[in-house]
């Protein structure tokens, strides 16, 4: 075989190759995926941040909160100081993100924590009142 008939049929199936490959991801499905983009990607991220507990990530053990083991204590005035001192980590991490003011409200209900917290945030200079739910697990017996 000649080597422009070699070379020729390499190209024939590295492009072939490419096309069932690359190609297959999108050729049989619609694509619904949503697109974030500033405040609400930035939002986006602290949820992900406060959804990972310390330790989970290998690559960076001291990532994420502590929060979920604080979910199943009664929110006396020192759990729920604990709890702000996590959210203001989690704020400080982001540079998106600025603490407005320390007034962070921490409260409870059967099912769940729930945490606001004023930020600012900096590439719009646009202040916001976050809301984070943390949920609690039910038991068999909630359900009763």
């Amino acid at each position: 075989m000649s080597n422009s008939l070699t070379m020729y049929l390499i190209f024939v199936i590295n492009t072939t190759m490419a096309d069932i490959i690359i190609g297959s991801s999108n050729t049989l499905r619609s694509c619904n995926s949503v697109t974030l983009t500033g405040l609400e990607l930035a939002k986006k991220d602290l949820e992900n941040h406060f959804s990972i507990k310390k330790g989970e990530k290998w690559s960076n053990p001291e990532f994420g909160t502590n929060i979920p083991y604080y979910l199943f204590q009664p929110i006396d005035e020192f759990v729920a100081q604990s709890i702000r001192d996590e959210v203001i980590e989690v704020i400080d991490y982001d540079p998106r993100f600025e603490l407005i003011d320390d007034n962070i409200e921490v409260t409870e209900d059967t099912y769940s924590v729930n945490v606001s917290v004023n930020v600012k945030y900096i590439p719009l200079n646009q202040v916001e009142t976050i809301y984070i739910e943390f949920q609690r697990e039910q038991t068999e017996t909630d359900n009763l």
